[in-house]
């Protein structure tokens, strides 16, 4: 599946449904073996240069545990603009501030919402 077709779920619609595909917005160490860069702006680390060293891994395995996997449906209930973006997975209702929703990915469904 491209990446044309995904958008953040904080970009959906009350009543869109769709398909969770990735969460975005993880800094990896760059490839190069030295591990003395990340994906970000370029900044020379320390040996005790440890203050993001996560990475947002936290973040993925939080979600993974309510239920928000790669694979599973999810229903837009509530989408006010200040506020935090209601979605329902599988049995469950779940409040998203709108920075973790915007780092959601999901291919929507073409037809309306159930």
């Amino acid at each position: 599946m491209g990446a044309s077709g995904l958008i953040p779920l904080g970009f959906m619609q009350p009543g869109e449904t769709g398909v969770l595909v990735e969460i975005r917005g993880l800094r990896h160490h760059d490839q190069d073996g030295t591990g003395s860069g990340h994906a970000g702006p370029s900044k020379g680390y320390r040996r005790g240069h440890m203050f993001h060293s996560d990475r947002g891994h936290r973040l993925v395995h939080r979600l993974n545990h309510m239920g928000l996997v790669p694979g599973a449906p999810v229903r837009v209930l509530q989408n006010n603009a200040p506020g935090p973006v209601i979605v329902a997975v599988k049995d469950s209702r779940l409040c998203l501030g709108r920075g973790v929703a915007n780092k959601v990915m999901v291919s929507p469904h073409s037809g309306a919402g159930t």
